[in-house]
C-alpha cells in the first residue's frame, strides 16, 4: 500500500525539510529542493487461513520494511524553489555523495521534519535506511542542474545472538540472551604508520587525493595537542578517518 505525503515546496505557514545523514551525522545535508511528492510504503505481512468450521480468517503479523521513493533535482543556481538558505555543494557533488554512500555498505539516516506554526513541536520522522536505487540525469533547458530519483529501504540492525547457560534454583539449565548493544552507524577509522618527513598535512594529501585540508580531523581523532604537531615520532600509528570520495 502506498502512502503518499504531499510536500509543498514553499508552504505559507509550515517549514518542511528532508535531510540525509551518514556516518553518525559527520556527513550529510538537507535536500536543497524538496520533492513534489514523497511516497512511503510499508506493506503488511498478514496471512489468510481457512479453518474448518470457522471459515476464512486473517492473521496480523509485523509489517514489512518501509520503502521511500522520490524525485527531485540538485540546482546549479539559487532560486525561489530552493528550500535551504544556501546551496552548500555543486550539483554533481551532491550526486557523488549519494553514490559513495550507496557503495559504502553502511546505512544512512533519513530525516523528515515539518513544523506547523500552531504546534510547538515539529513532526519528525527518522529511519535508518539503505539506498536501493539511485538514478541521475540532466535535462535540456536546465544547464548545470542534476535531476535524480532515489529509492530507500528501511535498515534493521542485526547481529549474531549470543547465548549463555544459566543455572536455576531447581538445578536445571536455562538459556538467557545477552542484552542487545546499541547499533553503530559510524564508519570505522583506519590505521596509518608515520614515516620520515610526514606531517599531518602531508598525510592528509597522501590519503585523500591531494587534499591537505583534513589534517585537523586526524589531529582530533588522535588527541594530538597543538604543541605536539612538530614533534610527531616516526613509526607512530595514527587513526585516520575514511575517505569521503
Amino acid at each position: 500500500m502506498a502512502i503518499p505525503i504531499r510536500v509543498n515546496p514553499q508552504p505559507a505557514k509550515a517549514f518542511s525539510g528532508i535531510r540525509l545523514d551518514f556516518n553518525h551525522g559527520t556527513e550529510g545535508w538537507e535536500l536543497p529542493v524538496l520533492p513534489a511528492k514523497l511516497s512511503i510504503r510499508r506493506s503488511g505481512s498478514g496471512k489468510d487461513y481457512n479453518l474448518l468450521g470457522a471459515g476464512p480468517i486473517a492473521t496480523i503479523e509485523k509489517p514489512g520494511l518501509a520503502e521511500i521513493e522520490f524525485e527531485s533535482f540538485f540546482p546549479s543556481q539559487p532560486g525561489p524553489y530552493v528550500a535551504t538558505r544556501r546551496i552548500l555543494k555543486r550539483p554533481e557533488q551532491f550526486a557523488d555523495d549519494i553514490g559513495r554512500w550507496m557503495r559504502s555498505g553502511y546505512p544512512l539516516r533519513f530525516i523528515y521534519a515539518r513544523h506547523f506554526d500552531r504546534f510547538e513541536n515539529p513532526y519528525t520522522l527518522q529511519i535508518p535506511m539503505t539506498i536501493t536505487g539511485f538514478d541521475r540525469w540532466e535535462e535540456a533547458g536546465s544547464p548545470g542542474d542534476v535531476f535524480y530519483s532515489l529509492k530507500l529501504k528501511e535498515y534493521v540492525f542485526y547481529a549474531p545472538v549470543k547465548l549463555q547457560a544459566v543455572k536455576t534454583a531447581a538445578g536445571t539449565t536455562a538459556v538467557a540472551k545477552e542484552p542487545d548493544k546499541r547499533p553503530d552507524l559510524k564508519v570505522p577509522p583506519k590505521a596509518y604508520t608515520m614515516v620520515k618527513g610526514d606531517t599531518l598535512s602531508r598525510i592528509s594529501m597522501k590519503l585523500y587525493d591531494g587534499d591537505s585540508s583534513r589534517w585537523p580531523e586526524i589531529q582530533k581523532l588522535n588527541g594530538i595537542g597543538n604543541s605536539e604537531l612538530k614533534r610527531l615520532q616516526i613509526g607512530r600509528v595514527l587513526q585516520v578517518p575514511p575517505p569521503k570520495g
